[in-house]
């Protein structure tokens, strides 16, 4: 290599040059380096001409027609190797290939922000311009399977940006496609295309009837742009006049008439429109936008190389003034109605002819949102559920309003925040507010702010005041999820009882909730059908908390479900401000994301439908902590439901409880006989706020019970104490809650002598609660037979009775039918033998 010595070379540049140097020397002749100097373009740049043998490379009737040895100069940065290598060519023999830019330039690197290693250095630039010269050859710089690369337009940062967010139109078979673009101007120096009108197609005689085929607001600034796709692709790089654009396209029948024509439509039609009244340019106060200053260019040039019909391409060209003078020379041509392209006057073509002579091309910045060539960010993850649904977040404090942002962020097509608190200094720590918001409405400012994030496709509506009395003016069912971040208590009562006594199944339902110091987060999940809401999951959750014997759960329980209530609370201001957590905005949004994650995990599996559950997540602590790992998911089936037909209230029957008493009743048939009725006690709770009895556990008889063929007598024994164990391993929440027995063979109702243990309500307690739940599982023989045999549900009768009468020491001797005499009973328990017959007192008929 000659004349480096003569160079003032950065580090990096003495690295590149010494790497050059030894790939050169290992190349056995097939390369060759000189002329190290000074670029006279780029400042700061050292230019290096090699040499690179093709002879032997292979070559196909579609690839390059290569040299035997190719010259290219590189250009190698000065903070090299930081920055990549650019290299072009010292002819125009490639131009018009594929990632060939502006004639000269080849492109190496898709985006060297991944494709480029520094570690690599000359090393792996030099192997990649190899791999180019080879692929070239063989004509696969687009290899198939591949991405195409679009043409390329010099941006001029002046002339503006377009973003495009509806699918493009394309050309027919026969010809280009004619018409104009339907822009949202959304400020000076940016429009958004929003749509297409073609040149045979009517369009909006009124900017009212414009704005409504755009789909856009009453105040939206919105006018037409002239666009053109054509049949075929042109070139890997646009030119940098307009003389050179239209010869271009004349290559594909869009003649200059033609070109000109349809600006002058569009530009006519947009005076029309925005201004019915006349000619309005010359006023300086005008709300209505000027006359559209862009043209639209389309080309086959997107798609993947080798796999079917191209998609357009766009790409848009400034046109400052031009537009406008077309405009008004077009709206002069003697006819009524839009112009026709073939019609237009000599005067117009002489105007553009001359204009396109001497005016160079100012390319449009143009960003990419329409759905046919682009790929969400998120279309592979759990958040790609929430696209396009309709979604209701409660709260939009330090859990709703990060859980809102991603709901928007992901593309909900209709989002509403409620929420009834105001913005005050102190959530500024980890809120998303500013100081700015300071007394306004949580739900309107978060509504504001999240509007702006995707207006084309998502809508939030902010929802102020008292969220248990603003529900009822909402159709939940409209919704496709409800996020219930309040971590308030009365919500979640509020909503438990609304979806139990809906006649419609609700939404999915996720209850989040953060821990007092934000180390853990739990959210509960009530999908669609699910028997329970998240109050009804929560309490699930603390009872696998409480009751897990690996004690997994102990830092949960702490946090989330103590048995004793918290008496130290965080109150961050003074007076009566709602008690709350300490944590971080980091701390926050980290178990934010791990929570709303999850969930849409969960919603986007089929298995998980129908199903209750609950994630939790914890933060990560130091290298010492020894607290359990997470996340951990606890999942439970449906429940058996029964109504309570005097109170209304749901009784949800757990399926380990049901299965207990199909289990005895199992045994009871193999060991008393199919007709012996067993039964035991209930342990749950029964929940007034929400119209809700839980059975969470069912037991067999005890040992004294007594168990006839027409009647079932619950016993005493161990009865006090197993209920007391029960309550102290599941935190008081699972107590005695009444007794079952079972009808084999029978209607699942209550007997004459059921009925009058009702009234006195003897239970086996000695603090004799007032009232107990009394659950009958019976069903004719072929309903009681199945439910023994596969597991299906018995008829169930449920009644929350009261005390009415005096509570008695001892239970009243059953009365039994007359017709009965003496009748064998077996104690409760494992024993395998009756006790003999009884003769039970008959009672008198009336």
């Amino acid at each position: 290599m000659k004349d480096s010595t003569t160079l003032e070379l950065t580090e990096g540049q003495q690295l590149a040059l010494d790497q050059l140097h030894r790939i050169v020397q290992a190349s056995q002749g097939s390369m060759a380096a000189t002329h190290v100097t000074a670029s006279t373009g780029r400042s700061g740049y050292v230019e290096v001409r090699i040499s690179v043998g093709c002879a032997n490379l292979p070559r196909t009737q579609d690839g390059l027609r290569l040299r035997s040895v190719e010259a290219v100069t590189l250009l190698i940065p000065p903070n090299f190797p930081f920055a990549a290598p650019s290299v072009r060519t010292r002819h125009t023999r490639f131009a018009g290939a594929p990632h060939v830019n502006w004639g000269r330039h080849l492109c190496l690197y898709r985006s060297t922000a991944t494709e480029w290693d520094p570690a690599d250095g000359m090393y792996g630039f030099i192997s990649r311009l190899l791999d180019w010269f080879e692929a070239g050859a063989a004509g696969e710089l687009d290899r198939p399977g591949e991405p195409l690369h679009p043409p390329n337009a010099l941006t001029d940062t002046t002339a503006g940006l377009l973003v495009i967010r509806d699918d493009a139109p394309v050309a027919r078979p026969d010809g280009p496609w004619l018409g104009a673009a339907m822009l949202h101007q959304v400020n000076d120096t940016r429009s958004d295309v929003v749509g297409w009108l073609a040149i045979e197609d009517p369009w909006p005689g009124s900017l009212e009837q414009l704005r409504k085929a755009a789909a856009l607001s009453a105040d939206a600034r919105v006018f037409l742009a002239p666009a053109v796709v054509t049949t075929k692709h042109l070139t890997f790089e646009y030119p940098r006049t307009a003389r050179e654009l239209v010869d271009a396209l004349a290559r594909d029948h869009v003649t200059t008439r033609l070109l000109l024509g349809l600006t002058g439509i569009v530009a006519d039609h947009n005076r029309t429109v925005l201004h019915p009244d006349g000619d309005t340019q010359d006023e300086e106060d005008q709300d209505t936008p000027a006359a559209p200053v862009h043209l639209l260019l389309g080309t086959p040039s997107r798609g993947i190389a080798g796999d079917g019909p191209r998609q357009t391409h766009l790409v848009a060209w400034h046109l400052p003034d031009f537009a406008d003078a077309i405009g008004r020379l077009a709206s002069r041509t003697a006819f009524s109605g839009r112009p026709h392209l073939a019609e237009l006057g000599d005067e117009v073509i002489e105007f553009g002819t001359e204009w396109l002579d001497r005016q160079p091309t100012r390319w449009m910045r143009v960003y990419e949102a329409r759905p046919e060539v682009t790929v969400r960010r998120d279309h592979s993850t759990p958040a790609a559920w929430l696209h396009g649904k309709r979604i209701l977040v409660l709260g939009a404090g330090a859990l709703g309003a990060p859980v809102a942002d991603m709901c928007a962020r992901a593309g909900a097509a209709h989002l509403t925040v409620a929420d009834q608190a105001r913005v005050h200094p102190g959530i500024l720590a980890r809120q998303p507010y500013t100081d700015a918001d300071i007394g306004h409405f949580k739900a309107s400012v978060l509504a504001d702010r999240l509007n702006r994030i995707d207006p084309h496709h998502t809508r939030v509506e902010a929802l102020v005041g008292d969220i248990t009395t603003r529900l009822s003016g909402l159709d939940l069912h409209t919704f496709d999820l409800i996020w219930d971040c309040t971590a308030n208590r009365i919500v979640r009562a509020h909503l438990e009882r609304a979806r139990r006594t809906d006649t419609v199944p609700w939404p999915h339902l996720a209850t989040l909730m953060i821990g007092h110091h934000a180390t853990r987060g739990i959210a509960a999940l009530s999908s669609y059908g699910a028997t329970g809401g998240g109050a009804d999951v929560l309490r699930r959750t603390a009872l696998a908390a409480h009751t897990d014997t690996t004690h997994t759960f102990d830092d949960l329980i702490e946090d989330f479900f103590p048995t004793q209530p918290r008496t130290e609370l965080f109150q961050p201001e003074p007076g009566c401000s709602d008690a709350t957590f300490t944590g971080s905005a980091a701390d926050v949004t980290a178990l934010a994301g791990q929570l709303v994650t999850g969930i849409l995990h969960a919603l986007a599996d089929p298995a998980d439908r129908h199903t209750m559950a609950t994630l939790i997540v914890r933060m990560p602590a130091g290298p010492t902590s020894t607290q359990p790992a997470g996340p951990r998911w606890l999942t439970w089936p449906n429940d058996t439901l029964a109504t309570d037909q005097a109170t209304g209230y749901d009784v949800r029957i757990a399926p380990a409880a049901l299965a207990e008493i199909r289990a005895e009743a199992r045994r009871g048939a193999r060991v008393r006989g199919s007709r012996v009725e067993t039964g035991g006690t209930l342990l749950g709770a029964v929940d007034d706020a929400t119209g809700v009895i839980f059975v969470d556990e069912a037991t067999g008889p005890p040992p004294d019970s007594l168990l006839t063929e027409a009647y079932f007598r619950h016993g005493l024994d161990g009865v006090s104490a197993h209920l007391a164990a029960r309550r102290e391993a599941t935190g008081n929440i699972s107590r005695f809650l009444g007794m079952w027995h079972s009808h084999p063979h029978t209607a699942a109702q209550p007997s004459a002598t059921d009925r009058a243990a009702m009234t006195s309500l003897t239970l086996p307690l000695d603090d004799a609660p007032v009232r107990a739940l009394v659950l009958i599982a019976g069903g004719p023989a072929p309903v009681w037979h199945k439910w023994l045999a596969t597991g299906d549900n018995p008829d169930l009768y449920a009644h929350l009775a009261t005390r009415t009468a005096p509570a008695a020491v001892e239970p009243p001797a059953p009365q039994l039918p007359a017709r009965l005499g003496p009748v064998t009973w077996w104690p409760g328990g494992y024993t395998t033998r009756p006790h003999g017959p009884v003769p039970f007192p008959r009672k008198a008929r009336p």
